[in-house]
């Protein structure tokens, strides 16, 4: 599954944007949790959202995002002033960009830390 006319870019605008959706995944990309909001945002990410669970639902584009973060963390993660790895990525057409935050929660026992994406869409009355 593929996203519609993906376009990756950072921004640091936190300008314009509108509510939010969120993903919380495990490091190893499986599917924890998605609330509605996140599924409607992909739903403009993605033509064919299918209306099942796991990681299936999650577009490659997210995935990739989702990655990134494990793998910044990772060669980061040994530092102790680096407490999660932080990414921020505008998806999609210019048009009507979604904006993926995404950061590492680690765990107390140091293992099976998550991964917390923030979705949200730029409102259509906001200028770029």
């Amino acid at each position: 599954m593929s996203c519609s006319a993906p376009e990756s870019v950072q921004s640091d605008r936190d300008t314009g944007f509108g509510p939010t959706g969120t993903i919380v995944l495990s490091t190893s990309c499986r599917l924890l949790f998605i609330d509605r909001n996140a599924l409607d945002l992909l739903g403009l990410l993605v033509q064919d959202v299918p209306a099942r669970t796991g990681t299936q639902i999650l577009p490659d584009c997210i995935l990739t995002v989702a990655r990134e973060i494990v793998v910044v963390h990772s060669t980061g993660g040994a530092v102790s002033h680096i407490p999660s790895a932080h990414v921020n990525r505008l998806l999609g057409p210019s048009s009507q960009p979604i904006r993926v935050q995404g950061f590492t929660v680690p765990s107390l026992e140091g293992q099976d830390n998550k991964i917390v994406l923030v979705l949200s869409h730029r409102d259509q009355d906001a200028r770029m």
